[in-house]
């Protein structure tokens, strides 16, 4: 599908193209729901952030690669090693919880243990609306200031929707540098590749990384940085697991 096909749908018709169980008035509710059970506004947390000219949290960029071995979110808060490198390649779910003014400081400070972190990866897709997307955004980048203040080695997670999100989904970030992608859930379908790879020739124009580190499913990408892919280690498992199922059914 090109771009003059693509732009015959819109925004809602692509979403639905994408996600089949689209459905607008049911994701504001379990929106409304979420918001009112962690609260919106962290007036604690926005107060001593140093934000960008369009008030978003700023990530000084970090030149590198990650050191260690992955562990998402869920799993590093009972790790008792901390030789990794902290990811959140995860359902939104399993870390909306370091929003919550119960647990930031907490969390943040066994983040500060581990090796580095990238970014949290809240949910950029069609069934947000634009204040959603921002928000999930404006959040991502104060949770890794905030690490980055405590001496914690962060690299920004980068995301994007449809083609609006360009002009705020690298908000906060310096030119240069590495970040981090995710392609969970991409290959499903041609419109999310096309907007895959119109977010990456985006990405390269607004922010020229050196490095892209790619978690999930590996896919060409055309960039001239250095491409870094990891393999989606929970589908991994998942897959293993099926197999030995599968092995011992049929001994």
């Amino acid at each position: 599908m090109n771009d003059r096909q693509l732009s015959l749908f819109s925004e809602s018709e692509l979403a639905k193209m994408i996600s089949p169980t689209f459905s607008r008035k049911k994701n504001q509710a379990e929106w409304n729901l979420r918001v009112n059970r962690l609260g919106a506004v962290r007036a604690d947390l926005s107060k001593d952030l140093h934000l960008s000219e369009e008030g978003c949290p700023t990530i000084q960029p970090y030149f590198g690669v990650p050191e260690y071995p992955l562990i998402n979110f869920k799993e590093a808060l009972s790790a008792n090693c901390y030789d990794y490198w902290v990811h959140w390649f995860i359902d939104d779910v399993f870390f909306e919880q370091i929003w919550n003014p119960k647990y930031t400081e907490r969390d943040i400070e066994i983040l500060c243990k581990f090796g580095g972190m990238f970014t949290p990866d809240f949910t950029l897709d069609p069934r947000l609306s634009q204040w959603q997307e921002q928000f999930n955004i404006f959040r991502s980048r104060a949770i890794g200031q905030l690490v980055q203040k405590r001496g914690g080695i962060v690299i920004p997670t980068v995301g994007w929707s449809f083609r609006r999100s360009f002009n705020y989904c690298f908000c906060g970030l310096s030119k240069g540098g590495t970040v981090a992608i995710s392609t969970n859930g991409v290959l499903k379908n041609l419109v999310s590749i096309r907007l895959l790879m119109e977010g990456v020739f985006e990405l390269e124009r607004q922010l020229q990384p050196e490095i892209i580190f790619i978690y999930g499913a590996k896919i060409e990408l055309r960039t001239k940085a250095h491409q870094i892919w990891h393999p989606n280690t929970q589908i991994a498992h998942l897959r293993n697991h099926s197999v030995q199922k599968h092995l011992i059914n049929i001994c």
